[in-house]
């Protein structure tokens, strides 16, 4: 699946649908999150660093996470032609030893989970990785029945049952989990060839 992503790098940004999905999923974070500028934040499969890049005026500082080197090379030439100076790439995945990660404020992702086989591993991380009182704000696909991804074998998810995943988080220790929808997306099924609506939805929720 890395492979897929490292190859798909240089070409990511060139799809409007997917930078406006971009967009409006951040706007969406931004707006729920009330952020005070003083925050700490993980982007956990940032890609390009979409997310992170909009996010970046709001918060103090973003550590953006990737298992993908051709993708995190792409944010990297963004965060030096435009001279942003808090956004950190490092190439890193729920798999590998948190020992050397700071402790967060806020851990956001977006369009990642459905990649990640064990979404119990994620919770548990998360929640190992923020400070107490710390939040996450994770989007995601709602259940697509697999028409979403063009390309086979790349999602772990047909996406994300929110009743499943709530209770995921929970059993992890998270209070207050709470789910609303961040976007919208109309495009081709792999399946059926025809256009149809899928939707991401954005759930956040509190360390214990």
């Amino acid at each position: 699946m890395t492979d897929f992503f490292n190859k798909a790098a240089v070409h990511w940004d060139k799809d409007p649908g997917r930078m406006q999905m971009a967009k409006t999923i951040a706007d969406a974070m931004i707006n729920a999150l009330h952020l005070e500028g003083t925050e700490l934040v993980m982007d956990y499969g940032t890609g390009t660093g979409n997310i992170a890049l909009r996010i970046a005026p709001h918060v103090r500082r973003i550590i953006a996470v990737d298992s993908a080197k051709g993708m995190l090379e792409v944010l990297k030439e963004k965060i030096l032609t435009d001279g942003i100076t808090n956004i950190e790439p490092l190439e890193w995945s729920i798999e590998q030893d948190t020992a050397d990660l700071p402790r967060f404020d806020l851990i956001e992702s977006s369009m990642t989970l459905h990649h990640v086989r064990d979404t119990d591993a994620v919770a548990r991380t998360f929640h190992k990785l923020l400070l107490p009182g710390g939040r996450i704000a994770i989007a995601d696909l709602d259940s697509d029945n697999g028409e979403f991804h063009e390309a086979k074998g790349i999602a772990e998810h047909n996406g994300i049952d929110r009743k499943n995943l709530q209770q995921v988080f929970k059993d992890a220790g998270f209070d207050s989990v709470r789910f609303s929808q961040a976007a919208t997306i109309n495009k081709t099924s792999s399946l059926t060839g025809k256009p149809r609506d899928f939707t991401i939805f954005l759930m956040t929720a509190e360390r214990h």
